[in-house]
């Protein structure tokens, strides 16, 4: 019986040597010949938003629309490290159980991670998410025009009438420059009509993807005609500057524009006017866009329908020169003037500062008029002309002169 005992002992104790062996054996068929572990990095997994869609369905939408990233470190030994296919591993986060604005830290999911694999770190964990409200806001749409027409005509309008509604956060919303949609005008001969597909851009022309448009689709008329260069005519004032003070001078900038319209119309068009310039109370310069006058169906292809007008506005001053030739006209056929009592004046003259700085005095006319007067000594009234500023006074303001008889 003893015997027996033993023989069993000894035959469990064999047992528990072969399974060891055999897990043993197993470890290294499936591990490789080492058993140490081993850590790698795996970077830059794409995240994978699921259910996106039933945001729109609850009136929200992502603050940023962006990719996101997760990075791994796995451990594991060398063989089942080199057994981790990269491509199956992905990462995902589930949206539906977003039911509200607001901030949200949702979970990342990994999987296609085998289970002789291990998890050493997630970095990040969580996204950072902020959902928003659908906000939208009707646009006008502006129609660029890409290539040249055929036959050396030039684009003169590329309109559409329609309205787009744009939707997004308002953030994106915020973002929004224009709503562009591009024409392809490239040997086109005559005036046509397109459909061209509108993109929300950004200051920079980036286009903004979290936005969205509706229609996506507008009709644009496209207007083809030739060019001609014009001159901008100088407005005129309007109101009254301060007392004491003078508009010296209209300036327009630019001083000529290129316009656009079909040939018979540009044929009747010398120059453009321009709106009149208000200058009421004025003190100082006075610069305002103001509006061209452009006839139907011309355009102004510089860009815009306004130039830069300014109206510079100096103080008045008073300023006396000494004009020592007085002239005599006419005088009476058969008489002659023996003497003229004054023969020089002093003019006063008020003007801005810039027109009489350089006002040369020889181009002040002063003169007496002798029409009708007869034979003898007269009073006559002394007269005076500047071509700049406005004569105050003349000393004397009358003088003698006498007539005689011709030899």
């Amino acid at each position: 019986m003893k015997n027996s005992m033993k023989s069993e002992t000894k035959a469990k104790v064999i047992r528990i040597i072969i399974a060891v062996f055999l897990a043993i054996f197993m470890w290294v068929y499936v591990n490789g010949s080492s058993i140490d572990l081993v850590s790698q990095e795996i970077n830059s997994i794409p995240v994978t938003l699921t259910n996106s869609d039933t945001l729109a369905a609850k009136g929200l939408v992502l603050d940023v629309q962006k990719s996101y990233y997760v990075n791994l470190r796995i451990k594991g030994t060398e063989k089942n490290i080199e057994a981790v296919k990269t491509s199956e591993i992905t990462a995902e986060v589930d949206l539906k159980d977003i039911n509200e604005a607001g901030s949200y830290t949702p979970k990342i999911v990994l999987k296609g991670l085998p289970n002789s694999i291990t998890m050493d770190e997630v970095k990040p964990e969580t996204l950072q998410l902020q959902v928003d409200k659908i906000e939208d806001k009707d646009q006008s749409v502006t129609i660029n025009a890409s290539g040249k027409p055929g036959n050396n005509l030039s684009v003169i309008s590329a309109e559409t009438n329609d309205t787009v509604k744009v939707s997004g956060s308002s953030d994106d919303l915020a973002k929004i420059s224009s709503l562009n949609a591009t024409a392809n005008v490239q040997g086109l001969m005559d005036d046509a009509t397109q459909f061209l597909e509108v993109q929300a851009v950004d200051a920079s022309g980036n286009v903004l993807t979290g936005v969205e448009c509706q229609p996506k689709v507008v009709k644009a008329d496209i207007v083809l005609g030739n060019t001609k260069e014009v001159p901008v005519t100088t407005p005129k004032t309007s109101g009254d500057v301060s007392s004491g003070y003078k508009v010296s001078s209209v300036t327009v900038n630019p001083s000529s524009i290129t316009i656009g319209g079909k040939q018979a119309v540009l044929d009747q068009i010398s120059s453009v006017a321009v709106s009149d310039i208000n200058v009421s109370g004025a003190v100082s310069n006075v610069t305002s866009e103001n509006s061209l006058s452009l006839p139907n169906g011309v355009t102004n292809m510089d860009g815009g329908n306004k130039v830069k007008v300014t109206a510079a506005v100096e103080a008045l001053i008073e300023k006396s020169y000494t004009v020592d030739t007085v002239e005599k006209r006419n005088v009476p056929e058969g008489l002659t003037v023996s003497k003229l009592q004054d023969s020089s004046v002093v003019v006063k003259l008020s003007g801005t500062a810039s027109e009489l700085q350089n006002l040369d005095v020889k181009t002040i006319a002063v003169w007496v008029d002798l029409t009708g007067k007869a034979k003898g000594k007269s009073d006559v009234q002394i007269q005076v002309k500047s071509p700049k500023g406005s004569v105050k006074s003349v000393s004397p303001e009358k003088t003698f002169v006498t007539l005689e008889e011709s030899e």
